[in-house]
């Protein structure tokens, strides 16, 4: 019971955080694009985390997207063609991680080696230097209503996510898969088929990330790095089980608001208060999520004793 409300209770102090630090609303508009983005990641990372895998290179595909796409750019090919060149990068790194996962290797070693080779691949594309030297045309403005894109994705792959994991066939594999993957194989779950496709997802995510991110800000081969940590603590938080076989997108979404309005709240109050520098919000945060995510092993145990009884 404290674990379930633990996370909402938490959500009520980021929310009273950032009330009482900020009079203009349209400000949390443009702040909480990079919360977005990592929004976005969250909701596949739902979906991978719950099969008891993990993806930590999503950041660097986003990098090496943004580069490939910005260089298209720059040397001349149209946007068009470029964010369509984007979205394959995406797509083949996000395979390329399910084709490692497939042959065996546990999802972190895989996805944590592809994470250097695909940061190191856009530092050298890139000759480290960041790519702005392009003119984006009006048409190609990614923001929408006043909002960035990426908050539009977001509501659209949370729509995307609800339904896949929570009333199809292929959500029903992934709850499988994290609780036994040895008993869903054996129970005809095409467990390397849902793997595979889960991180070609997480890739193709990253592409559509980049394709919105270079439009309105660039290419920069060093940035979003960290970002698949956050998007994993948004997980953890919203009550997913790091192991797997247990979790929701709705609850991701309420682990969004969490970390988010916690993270924009303590930044703002740094302006006051001088303890709360950048490492001192980083060990709040990740003082919450050991917190959450034992309360969440707690209840998972009790729920097993209980099933076993």
């Amino acid at each position: 019971m404290i674990a379930a409300a633990l996370p909402w209770l938490l959500l009520a102090i980021g929310v009273w955080l950032v009330a009482s630090q900020v009079s203009r609303p349209a400000f949390l508009i443009k702040a909480g694009d990079v919360k977005a983005r990592v929004g976005c990641i969250a909701m596949v990372m739902t979906a991978i985390v719950i099969t008891g895998g993990i993806d930590l290179s999503v950041g660097s595909m986003l990098a090496l997207a943004t580069v490939v796409m910005a260089s298209l750019w720059t040397a001349g090919v149209s946007p068009e063609l470029a964010g369509c060149a984007a979205l394959a990068t995406g797509l083949a790194a996000g395979a390329c991680n399910g084709g490692l996962v497939c042959l065996g290797l546990s999802p972190l070693v895989a996805t944590l080696a592809t994470m250097a080779f695909y940061r190191g691949l856009a530092v050298t594309l890139a000759g480290g230097r960041k790519i702005t030297d392009f003119e984006v045309e009006p048409l190609l403005d990614p923001n929408f209503m006043g909002w960035p894109g990426e908050y539009w994705l977001l509501l659209l792959l949370f729509a995307i996510a609800l339904v896949t994991v929570h009333f199809t066939r292929l959500g029903r594999w992934c709850f499988a898969i994290g609780d036994n993957s040895i008993a869903a194989r054996y129970a005809a779950t095409p467990v390397k088929w849902t793997q595979f496709w889960l991180y070609v997802a997480s890739g193709s995510v990253a592409g559509m990330l980049a394709v919105i991110y270079t439009i309105r800000k660039g290419a920069n081969p060093e940035e979003h790095a960290g970002l698949e940590l956050e998007a994993v603590a948004c997980v953890v938080v919203g009550g997913t089980l790091i192991t797997g076989g247990r979790g929701g997108i709705a609850r991701t979404l309420l682990g969004i608001a969490v970390v988010a309005s916690l993270d924009m709240g303590l930044k703002l109050l740094s302006g006051s208060v001088s303890f709360f520098t950048a490492e001192a919000r980083l060990m709040v945060i990740g003082s919450l999520l050991i917190l959450i995510a034992v309360g969440n092993q707690w209840v998972a145990d009790d729920d097993e004793r209980r099933v076993l009884q």
